[in-house]
């Protein structure tokens, strides 16, 4: 049966009504000791201002009621009592200590309270009294207090600059309060959504919504969290959709070679033992090739190969890549344009992953020509492979960079790729700070543009 008030105390707008209470109890304090301090600091200053103002009414009092016996001087201070604008008494001056005795015997006035009461001694038997010997009256002159709004009734009398005082301290804690209230809850509140948030993705749940963020304090890390996680979620996804892919393209060449090898086991002929051992050898190589390009576009994807641009000749890349390419080209001829005014910056060992693939790309797709061309234009560096094939319909150019997304159409049937090279290409593009598309070429084919931003 307690435990709903200990979970109401621990609700946010309860922690941020203690955080508020608090700041607003140190503001009161703080306050308040500064004006003790500053009390402190002027008390002489005001004592003895008050001693000099009230010096001449003393010694005018002190004058009268010293001829007089005690009687006749106690009924003379009632009637000064009745006419003065704050209170005139006597006082035992066994009230006071030796110390204030002894200063009263030398002439001095004491100032005493928050209200500034005065005391003086009354000499007895003489007309003026005697510094510096011992009290001749066992009476002593009172008067005051002197503030104004002093009250006898009242049992706590404090000056009105005090309660002032104490009323603007309160006041000025509340507002504290108050605002730190108003402010903080907010953001307690996105505080806690994010920890919410931040939970739930511990907890493997990526599909959880971003929380509404009200507080300037945390949008910047709500926008932050926002992004890592539509990044986090777009990388699974992606990574979903390849391991499936993958998944699915590896079952025609897995087939095909248990096929091979099961024709190996019984077959006697040597003509077609050697067609069935070459056909596993190239669905082995198409295997390696399938895996060697999923785990390069795997590791781009998740941001685990980082370019590091450095000046480079662009130039001898690019014709070293064609030689390497010369055994695939099956006959098509290749032309070369360079316009490149000298070093450029690029990621000698990212580029030529979006080279190969592009150029191999255009092989499977060429009639019978391609051409490489690459130049630096407004700031940017600029690479196209073109070729004369059927080239790609508009609509359809920006799918054939989607991984394992292959055109229907008769040329992709004939083509024995995956779909993966075009997608390798715009991540190493994408990785360079710049971009990759599929246009018309001027060959009449199509041609993939590859553009990256260089100082």
């Amino acid at each position: 049966m307690t435990s709903a008030p200990a979970a109401t105390a621990r609700t946010p707008g309860a922690r941020v009504a203690r955080v508020a209470a608090g700041l607003a109890l140190a503001v009161m304090a703080m306050l308040l000791l500064v004006q003790a301090l500053v009390a402190l600091a002027v008390k002489e200053v005001t004592d003895d201002y008050v001693r000099r103002f009230m010096g001449g009414t003393v010694l005018m009092l002190q004058h009268e009621l010293a001829p007089l016996d005690d009687a006749t001087r106690a009924q003379r201070v009632r009637e000064l009592d009745e006419r003065f604008a704050y209170p005139v008494a006597l006082a035992p001056a066994q009230g006071f200590t030796a110390e204030e005795r002894a200063r009263l015997a030398a002439g001095e006035l004491l100032v005493t309270g928050f209200n500034r009461r005065v005391v003086a001694a009354l000499p007895a038997g003489t007309a003026q009294p005697t510094p510096g010997t011992a009290l001749a009256s066992e009476q002593v002159l009172v008067l005051g207090p002197l503030d104004p709004d002093w009250n006898p009734e009242h049992r706590l009398n404090l000056p009105r600059e005090l309660w002032l005082q104490m009323a603007a301290a309160v006041v000025l804690a509340a507002v504290v309060g108050l605002s730190a209230w108003a402010l903080l809850r907010p953001a307690w509140r996105d505080l806690r959504a994010l920890q919410r948030t931040a939970d739930a993705l511990g907890a493997g749940r990526f599909d959880i919504p971003m929380p509404a963020l009200a507080s300037r304090l945390f949008a910047p890390v709500g926008r932050g969290m926002r992004a890592t996680l539509e990044r986090l979620a777009g990388a699974l996804a992606a990574q979903r959709e390849l391991t499936g892919a993958v998944s699915h393209e590896l079952r025609t060449p897995l087939a095909r070679l248990r096929f091979a090898l099961d024709a190996l086991v019984d077959e006697e002929d040597a003509a077609r033992r050697a067609d069935a051992v070459a056909a596993c050898e190239r669905d082995i190589d198409e295997l390696e090739a399938l895996i060697d390009a999923s785990l390069t576009l795997a590791r781009l994807e998740m941001g685990a190969v980082a370019a590091a641009p450095v000046p480079g000749d662009l130039t001898a890349l690019l014709e070293q890549e064609l030689q390497a390419l010369a055994p695939l080209l099956e006959g098509k001829t290749v032309g070369t344009h360079w316009a490149l005014p000298g070093p450029v910056e690029f990621d000698a060992r990212l580029l030529p992953y979006a080279l190969r693939n592009g150029v191999r790309n255009a092989v499977r797709h060429a009639r019978s020509r391609i051409e490489l061309s690459a130049w630096v234009e407004g700031g940017r560096v600029f690479v196209a492979v073109d070729d004369d094939g059927p080239g790609v319909p508009p609509e359809q150019r920006e799918a054939v960079f989607q991984p394992f997304k292959r055109l229907d159409g008769e040329r992709e049937r004939r083509s024995r790729g995956w779909g993966l090279g075009l997608a390798i290409v715009r991540r190493v593009a994408e990785a360079h700070g710049g971009q990759a598309r599929m246009q018309s070429a001027p060959l009449g084919g199509a041609r993939l543009l590859i553009d990256w931003p260089t100082p």
